[in-house]
């Protein structure tokens, strides 16, 4: 026998498979397969019936193929696999059970999660997916997704369990469509901090937590309150494990500023919505090094003064005298207007929130400040400074200062 045959004997559907084994042991008489032949037709025209038309050739023949699937999907999944069991199966049943046995199993697949999402979800017609699975050559695909799909109802199982103790209704998870693993992460995270939010995290509390476990260095393993069963300690290590290898080394890297620690970690988590006392106490703890250049102004002039700085290579301040303002306008002339590293600033450590709007603004103010700024024939600098005035934040000099008492 060749290679090529053995490969074309192990290809064979598993009912063929078990048949044949039946006939050979003597589990299956002349009797049971004269009332195979006789069903087969039967069975055929349903199939061909509910997929397509009875009246058509290859709708028959297609339809003979999805019921051998069928059959051999509800023999291996019955059996584990035994032929001998296999072939009593068969014996002891009409193939149209046996298809419908089948058919059932994917009826079953199909009411578990596709994904661990917590929220309600699309579907599908039971009658195109059935449709589609009755194609499937092998139980392996049918096996991998059944696996897939019950790990995935484990994770909705236990994120619901935990959001109840972390205070995460079922609505709530819903609603924002959460990802069970996020909310399982969540939970192991304020376990680790020891955490005891009444109602979940918000933005405010996840950056405090982060803020927390910087200070404390290495955790210990997280201790969750509650029962679970052994399936669900696994999927916990393993959570945890995860947590472990890709989060713990952002948090403990300190040169990453808080800001862009959170939004590299916030999308692992289920993180709620916070009020807006929570957002100013948020943009306070976690925009340091947007603070220390903008003093905690918060206007526009002050803000363009330290973004202009830093484009110019300067330290970036959010005020400046006329003499600076004229050394900073020279520079420029000289050395070239970089507004990228403004940009860049903007993105590294300003509020998050406010990130979009600001590099609108600074966009439309570089587009006039390069009209004065690089104006070569503005020679004594004052259509440029004029610009500085109106839109920055220039310190009067002190005989200005004088004359405007005056």
């Amino acid at each position: 026998m060749t290679a090529f045959q053995i490969a074309g004997y192990e290809n064979r559907p598993f009912f063929e498979k078990a048949l044949r084994h039946g006939v050979q042991v003597g589990l299956i008489d002349a009797a049971k397969l004269n009332a195979i032949a006789a069903d087969a037709p039967k069975g055929m025209v349903q199939i061909a019936t509910a997929f397509g038309s009875p009246y058509l050739r290859a709708e028959l023949e297609l339809a003979k193929q999805r019921m051998v699937q069928l059959i051999s999907l509800y023999l291996f999944e019955s059996s584990a696999g035994d032929l001998d069991n296999a072939a009593r199966l068969i014996r002891d049943n009409t193939i149209l059970t046996l298809s419908r046995g089948g058919s059932n199993l994917i009826k079953e697949l199909f009411a578990l999660p596709e994904y661990a999402i917590l929220g309600k979800f699309e579907h599908g017609r039971v009658e195109d997916f059935l449709e589609f699975w009755s194609r499937k050559k092998t139980v392996d695909d049918y096996r991998a997704a059944r696996t897939e799909r019950e790990q995935n109802q484990a994770k909705i199982r236990l994120a619901k369990k935990l959001g109840q103790a972390l205070g995460v209704s079922d609505a709530i998870a819903q609603e924002q469509h959460c990802e069970a693993t996020a909310l399982i992460r969540t939970a192991l995270l304020a376990a680790i901090a020891d955490s005891q939010q009444p109602a979940g995290i918000n933005l405010l509390e996840f950056a405090e937590i982060l803020t927390r476990l910087r200070k404390k260095g290495p955790t210990k393993s997280a201790a969750l309150a509650g029962e679970f069963s052994n399936a669900e300690i696994d999927l916990l290590k393993q959570v945890h494990s995860d947590m472990d290898s890709t989060d713990r080394p952002l948090v403990n890297d300190s040169a990453i500023p808080l800001d862009v620690l959170i939004r590299k970690l916030s999308g692992r988590y289920f993180i709620l919505e916070q009020d807006e006392h929570d957002v100013a106490r948020y943009d306070a703890l976690v925009s340091k090094e947007w603070s220390k250049y903008t003093k905690g102004k918060s206007d526009v002039d002050a803000i363009f003064t330290v973004l202009l700085c830093i484009a110019c290579a300067m330290p970036g301040k959010n005020s400046l005298t006329e003499a600076t303002a004229k050394t900073l306008i020279k520079k420029v002339r000289k050395d070239g207007f970089q507004p990228q590293l403004a940009n860049q600033f903007i993105e590294l450590h300003a509020p998050h929130e406010k990130q979009e709007s600001l590099l609108q603004d600074w966009q439309e103010f570089c587009e006039q400040a390069q009209l004065y700024l690089l104006d070569d024939w503005d020679h004594d600098l004052h259509l440029a400074m004029r610009f500085l005035h109106d839109n920055c934040y220039i310190e009067k000099s002190l005989k200005q200062k004088a004359r405007s008492r005056h």
